[in-house]
This record gives C-alpha cells, structure tokens and sequence, in this order.
C-alpha cells in the first residue's frame, strides 16, 4: 500500500492556506530544491526526489478538485487510525472483564469477553491463550481450547506462557503425558519458568503414583 504523502508538510503550509500562499511556498521551495541548484545531491539523487516531492504537493494543492479528494482521503485515514484505537482500546476492556470473570470462577462468561477481545482485536496472542484456558475451565470441548492455544503458540511461538496454558488445558484434560511435553516446551523458552516447573513435578509424581498404583493392583 502507498503511503499517503503529507503535501502540507512539504511546502511548509497549514490547511486553511490560500491558493497565494501555495505558490508562493511551491517557488520558493522550487528554487532552492531544483536539482540545478544542488549538483552533489542531484547525483545522489536527493535533490530530484525533493524536487519532485514539491511538485507532486503544489500540483495537488494547486488544483481545487485534487485539493477537495486529498483532503477528503486525510480525514479517511485519520478517522481509520482513530478507529482502529477505538477498537483496540475496547478489546482490552473485554480482556480485562473476562480477566476478572476468570478470577470470580465464571468461566462461562471469562470465555464471552476473551472471544469479544480477539475478535476485536486478533493479532494479540494473549486474548486467545486466556480464551483456551476458559473454554476448558467452563466445560467446553478440549479441541477448541487447543485450538485457541495453539493459535497464541503460533503468533508467539517464543512466549513460554502460551506453551504453559496448553499444559494447563491437557493436564485438565487428564491427558498427563502431552501435559508434561508442553511444560518441558515451556521451560525450554523460559528456564526459570517456576509454574511450569512446579506444574512439571505435579504431574510427574502423578504418573509415577499411577504406574506403581496399576503394578500393586495386579
């Protein structure tokens, strides 16, 4: 995508400027940036890209039409900016109410405001992670929670936390084995990880405490 060119900033002019002060600003600008002027940088070519900056502005501002649609194009990208911080800011609100849906033990409504977050805003991992540890803490199918999980894994794939929350999910899951695999994944990205260690010992005591039970029962 092109980026939009600031003609205001190159000629040195603010938006309310008159047709007089265009061209006054565009030959003043033209005289001191014409690649006749500046033999060095015209061989770098620093100078003609300058000069044809100033001329793509005062062309464009000169014009009472290209004039009318440039401007209308500014206030659609800063409306667009705008709005994208609107929404990124009403995804961390969601976040933030699931964080705390999450913490009250209501799962259900902890999965509503992490999917409202994500799908505001789907390029942070974390909303998805959070949203995979709910989905498993509320009763939901494993393979979604994994899903979500394995998303957060993909965007952040050096994020210890992630490979954690998917131990979380398995070792809920009562599957021990691709608990521990995920929680030595963890530790492998974060060393001093100490959940993911703690976690580690639980369930290895576990699967050892299961091994000997079975021995003694037959």
């Amino acid at each position: 995508m092109t980026q939009l060119k600031d003609y205001y900033s190159i000629l040195g002019v603010d938006r309310l400027v008159s047709e007089t002060e265009i061209k006054q600003a565009y030959r003043k600008l033209a005289m001191q940036y014409h690649p006749d002027k500046n033999p060095t940088e015209s061989k770098e070519g620093l100078a003609n890209s300058a000069f044809q900056d100033i001329n793509e502005a005062y062309h464009t501002l000169i014009d009472k039409l290209r004039r009318a649609q440039y401007n209308k194009m500014l206030a659609e990208k800063a409306a667009g900016v705008q709005a994208h911080s609107v929404q990124d800011n009403q995804a961390d609100m969601a976040y933030r109410h699931g964080v705390e849906a999450y913490k009250a033990n209501e799962f259900k409504r902890a999965v509503e405001y992490f999917r409202a977050a994500a799908k505001l805003n789907p390029k942070k991992a974390i909303y998805y992670d959070r949203l995979g540890i709910a989905v498993i803490k509320a009763g939901g199918p494993l393979e979604e929670a994994k899903m979500y999980c394995d998303k957060a894994i993909q965007m952040e794939i050096y994020n210890a936390e992630h490979y954690l929350s998917l131990g979380i999910i398995y070792q809920l899951a009562g599957m021990a084995e691709k608990a521990k695999e995920q929680y030595k994944e963890a530790l492998k990205w974060d060393p001093n990880n100490s959940q993911a260690r703690q976690r580690y010992a639980i369930v290895e005591k576990e699967t050892k405490k299961g091994i000997f039970g079975n021995l003694f029962k037959k």
